[in-house]
């Protein structure tokens, strides 16, 4: 079979896109232990971790971009020793509960679990910061497509909806968007989660 010359071109990005796929796996992650599953929810218990972050305000499809190019530069060298860190998975989105102006969410990195919160340079950028956090307990629902605002916010009230029939957990906090995969991956391969902390609201979580 002869390919025309778009069928081709199609044929590379996606070779292009399944390596580099599967490269970006291998990115180191935050570990869990699984608790619980409720239907397609998973409640995961969160070790303690470090984090940099970035507020930014404006519009929902153009902020994770922003925070992006802010945290990459950071781990690139922009900080005040000019040291590379590596890059992890994923990449978070939260909005502020309490934003310095409307629609102002935090861009976040997961540093890697070798450095401690001390060990970690300071950013160049004030708009950067490191921060510890301590274990918690995150509802979580994974899928596959790609980054419209839409398919998120569909995700969103599922994992919301799943959680309010639970007995077992209750909300604290607000809802993360975290994508693992970089732009040029295609839509139906990019693998996205929308996960909220909560809280046991009985003691069996051992």
């Amino acid at each position: 079979m002869i390919l025309s010359k778009k069928q081709f071109l199609s044929l590379v990005v996606l070779t292009i896109s399944v390596s580099l796929a599967q490269r970006l796996s291998a990115l180191e992650q935050p570990s869990f232990d699984l608790i619980d599953e409720i239907g397609g929810l998973e409640i995961r218990r969160y070790q303690p971790s470090t984090m940099a972050r970035t507020l930014v305000a404006g519009e929902f499809d153009e902020v994770g971009n922003q925070g992006f190019r802010r945290l990459a530069d950071y781990i690139f060298g922009g900080n005040v020793r000019d040291q590379k860190i590596a890059m992890t998975a994923p990449v978070g989105m939260t909005a502020s509960s309490d934003p310095p102006e409307a629609n102002s969410y935090w861009i976040t990195f997961s540093m890697p679990a070798a450095y401690s919160l001390d060990e970690l340079p300071t950013p160049r950028d004030s708009r950067v910061e490191i921060i510890g956090e301590s274990e918690k307990f995150v509802a979580v629902i994974k899928y596959k497509g790609n980054w419209s605002e839409k398919k998120y916010r569909l995700h969103e009230t599922k994992l919301l909806e799943l959680l309010e029939q639970s007995s077992a957990w209750a909300r604290s906090g607000e809802v993360t968007w975290s994508r693992y995969n970089p732009p040029i991956v295609p839509g139906f391969m990019k693998t996205n989660e929308v996960s909220i902390e909560v809280i046991p609201t009985r003691i069996d979580t051992e």
